[in-house]
């Protein structure tokens, strides 16, 4: 049994993150993947991992020998950085110290010696931590990259879907509805695993929704420093599975967008998935700015979109329940017993 013993301020602190991060969904697209190579099966067949197989870059093979099938992973992929490219300057500043302990638990259960390679990376060998970004980004864009838009629709209805529970419920209701496994327990929180404990040390959980994760929740403990404590959890953006798919929404979701916002609006939002400025959301929708910056008031004044001044400019991008409404539209032009997996 896993256990994570919670204080006061852990409970005070407990949040969901605010947008999923790229480097760690990589990181989970990664995990599914070779979870699903195993004997047994261990991870749902989805489709996007059949297609996930067919993309796979030769660039990206070095991850085969730094993140298995199974844990103890290493901590040093779990930037919450919003930006891959921070993200990876994030690896890339991983210190020695960390390398050599983290790689040494993960290659602990393998057979044979890790390659020269890997014991270089150990040592924190700028050209090994260079193959591993090279890697790291490879598979992003030839997996992640092109789900990313359903990556992010499903997070936040996910989040959207939980916040009443929350609210009526507290904490231990919502625990109750991340999977199964997972049991509030005398201050702590208990998950099925091999016997360990861990204590927060006030700082709190994140919670994190995956796209691409299909298992049991992961703890992934930080080190106080570079890296928080976290819950990860399978999204379940309208309580089925979330499927990252291409991330374009079908004709069927953008006819129910238009239907509820009108066609231009509801274009509006959905260019906003990606956060622009007023002319760059012109452009993408094909319209004038004025009109533009018009259709982004009234999304604003819906709390559907945020907008913020960046020096002579302005930025906008959807809100939590502008992206769980577009997340929702694209998810349900489905019915359940449709999804795969």
């Amino acid at each position: 049994m896993v256990r994570v013993n919670f204080t006061a301020d852990d409970v005070a602190r407990t949040r969901f993150s605010a947008a999923p991060a790229p480097l760690v969904e990589t990181e989970l697209a990664w995990l599914e993947l070779r979870r699903a190579s195993l004997p047994r099966g261990w991870a749902r067949p989805r489709p996007w991992l059949r297609e996930a197989r067919r993309m796979f870059p030769a660039t990206a093979r070095p991850l085969l020998d730094v993140l298995g099938p199974r844990p103890p992973w290493p901590t040093f992929f779990d930037s919450p950085a919003p930006d891959l490219d921070e993200a990876l300057d994030f690896v890339r500043a991983t210190p020695r110290s960390n390398l050599r302990a983290e790689l040494a638990d993960t290659w602990a259960y393998r057979p044979g010696r890790p390659p020269g390679w890997l014991r270089n990376l150990a040592d924190g060998d700028a050209e090994a931590l260079d193959v591993v970004v090279r890697a790291l980004r490879a598979f992003h864009d030839a997996v992640v990259t092109p789900r990313w838009d359903s990556v992010v629709s499903s997070f936040h209805a996910d989040i959207a879907r939980r916040m009443p529970v929350l609210a009526a419920g507290g904490h231990q209701a919502l625990f109750g509805t991340l999977h199964d496994q997972l049991r509030w327990r005398e201050d702590g929180l208990d998950r099925k695993g091999v016997d360990s404990e861990f204590e927060l040390g006030g700082t709190g959980l994140l919670l994190i929704p995956s796209a691409f994760w299909s298992g049991p929740p992961v703890f992934a403990i930080g080190d106080g420093v570079r890296v928080e404590n976290a819950l990860i959890y399978a999204a379940q953006p309208n309580g089925q599975p979330a499927d990252p798919g291409q991330g374009l929404p079908t004709e069927a979701g953008n006819d129910r967008l238009a239907a509820l916002l009108g066609p231009t609006r509801a274009a509006v939002l959905s260019a906003l998935a990606e956060p622009r400025g007023t002319a760059g959301l012109a452009h993408t929708v094909g319209i004038s700015p004025a009109s533009a910056s018009e259709h982004a008031k009234v999304l604003r004044d819906a709390n559907l979109i945020d907008t913020r001044r960046e020096g002579r400019s302005v930025r906008h991008s959807l809100t939590p329940l502008g992206s769980a409404m577009l997340g929702q539209l694209r998810l349900t032009t489905e019915e359940p017993g449709d999804r795969a997996g």
